[in-house]
């Protein structure tokens, strides 16, 4: 992906509606936390069961820019990750987002990023490790890295697995961190989602 791009992806995914966080990070972490340990699965409007830290949900927000209502998705998963150097692990989301016209694939947390392209290193259970792009980035509350590959490739990777262990730097390779996700149950959500994408005009790319 094109820097300049990128860097649009980024300033879009960290003021997309619904996930403005004047509170910073650790509040959409702990209310992420509270919602999976509530339901499980489903949130907002379908409710379910099944296996997985996974919270689905289809809501409607109002728009930071503009003040109007739009429709959002999302999927997210909360992880723990231990950045180079630290005694303990923090909390980190795995987040997949979908707003009319775009959608996104983003790892977010406390840590402050130093912009740039990067390369993150994804193992699955056992298998051999895969390096997928991304671009990183600090927001005025934390870090995200945006990975830059189609959101339904990243979530076909991941379907039918337990355990997905993401090695990542920032943008000047200075910041290094591992962060481990439970993916158990996300082939239940993924159609789901995905349709909900459309529906909403989501562009999976």
């Amino acid at each position: 992906m094109d820097p300049t791009v990128a860097t649009t992806v980024l300033e879009r995914v960290s003021r997309r509606d619904g996930w403005r966080r004047p509170e910073g990070l650790t509040s959409s972490l702990r209310a992420a936390l509270s919602a999976l340990a509530l339901v499980g699965a489903c949130t907002g409007g379908d409710r379910g069961s099944g296996k997985g830290a996974w919270e689905f949900r289809v809501d409607t927000v109002r728009s930071d820019s503009d003040g109007g209502m739009r429709s959002a998705t999302w999927l997210r998963a909360v992880g723990k990750e231990r950045p180079r150097g630290a005694p303990q692990t923090q909390a980190v989301l795995l987040s997949f987002d979908c707003l009319p016209g775009h959608t996104s694939s983003t790892i977010m947390t406390d840590q402050a990023l130093r912009q740039g392209s990067v390369e993150v290193q994804l193992r699955l259970d056992a298998d051999p490790p895969r390096r997928l792009p991304g671009f990183a980035g600090t927001t005025a509350t934390g870090g995200q890295l945006v990975l830059t590959v189609p959101q339904d490739s990243v979530l076909a990777l991941l379907s039918g697995h337990q355990r997905a262990t993401i090695e990542y730097a920032d943008g000047a390779g200075s910041s290094k961190s591992t962060a481990v996700f439970s993916v158990a149950g996300l082939e239940k959500f993924r159609a789901p989602f995905l349709a909900a994408c459309a529906r909403r005009g989501g562009e999976s790319r």
